[in-house]
């Protein structure tokens, strides 16, 4: 029997990554505006952002995408508030399909965050220019990457689009079920985002859930790759940066709202977590306000910016919690 192959079809296809950043913004926070000549979109991951385009402004609220096509000229402001964090990516894609997201917007289901979560986690193994930094000529390689991870992370960007325009074009029921949460999960992380004040155990948490600590342990591996009581300790250092972005309370004051017994224990943690001390981060906070103002300051949008960029080709492949939190 002769057997003959059938060529797939590609409706998306990603040529090149330019930019990856995820950024976490201050209250205050203003990017005075650019164009470029591929394709960027912005992802709310905390808080509210307000998206300018052209002469169209937007307020995306967490959870949604915004899309900007190639040579429109866009901004982005925080709300002067609440802090805020976002992913941003810019790609080149000449697929007919990349028209659908033209002048768009979209808001995400748990697949498309999960899917931008493991975009992140690849791109960090890829490349070792900082996902911080507001201007990136040029993402550098990194010297022993995990094997495959170029190409993991296209496939996973791919994905993201097509399921935002699948489920763009699906009826409810099905970008649901897609998109369905674990019930008792949801559940024990609401109960966690309003204890971040106190300490907790993991027996606690169990107890509020109605299972066995075993099953708080199996469902948090399985859903958030850690430990409940890590995940936790995750979710106080997180609400700490969103109070140090928004500079309402001094280092004292957020150790004691987030039920820390000193300062010294929550600036131990929070470097271990972030990798730099409470006041490196400030600083780093308000490098990334300077330097969007001092580019809004040059007078004119640089449309060339990216265009002399080394680009990545990404077509091609690139070479736990304890019982008290």
């Amino acid at each position: 029997m002769n057997y003959t192959g059938t060529r797939l079809h590609d409706e998306i296809v990603i040529s090149e990554l330019v930019t990856l950043h995820y950024f976490e913004f201050s209250k205050d926070y203003k990017f005075p505006g650019e164009k470029h000549n591929f394709w960027e979109f912005v992802y709310v991951d905390k808080g509210e952002l307000t998206a300018i385009r052209e002469q169209e402004r937007l307020n995306l609220k967490s959870g949604e995408v915004i899309f900007h096509k190639p040579n429109e000229w866009h901004s982005l402001i925080a709300d002067g508030i609440n802090a805020s964090a976002a992913v941003v990516i810019t790609f080149r894609s000449v697929s007919p399909s990349m028209r659908n997201f033209e002048n768009r917007t979209f808001k995400t289901g748990s697949v498309q965050k999960k899917l931008l979560s493991s975009i992140i986690d690849e791109a960090r193994e890829a490349f070792d220019t900082p996902l911080s930094e507001l201007f990136t000529p040029r993402l550098h390689r990194r010297k022993g990457s995990v094997f495959g991870c170029e190409q993991m992370l296209r496939l996973h960007l791919t994905e993201f689009l097509l399921l935002l325009l699948r489920d763009d074009s699906s009826p409810p029921s099905n970008s649901m079920k897609r998109n369905l949460d674990s019930g008792l999960f949801g559940e024990i992380e609401e109960f966690l985002h309003e204890s971040l004040g106190r300490k907790i155990s993991l027996e606690e948490i169990a107890r509020y859930a109605g299972v066995s600590k075993t099953a708080v342990k199996q469902l948090f591996r399985e859903q958030a790759g850690c430990g409940a009581c890590e995940y936790f300790t995750r979710l106080k250092i997180d609400r700490a940066k969103t109070f140090i972005r928004e500079s309402d309370y001094n280092f004292t004051q957020i150790a004691e709202l987030l039920g820390y017994d000193s300062i010294h224990y929550f600036s131990r943690q929070f470097k271990k977590y972030v990798n730099m001390s409470p006041t490196e981060y400030a600083g780093s906070i308000r490098a990334l306000s300077n330097s969007a103002e001092e580019y809004g300051k040059g007078g004119t949008v640089n449309d060339g910016y990216y265009n002399t960029c080394s680009n990545i080709d990404i077509s091609a492949c690139g070479s736990g919690g304890s019982e008290k939190a």
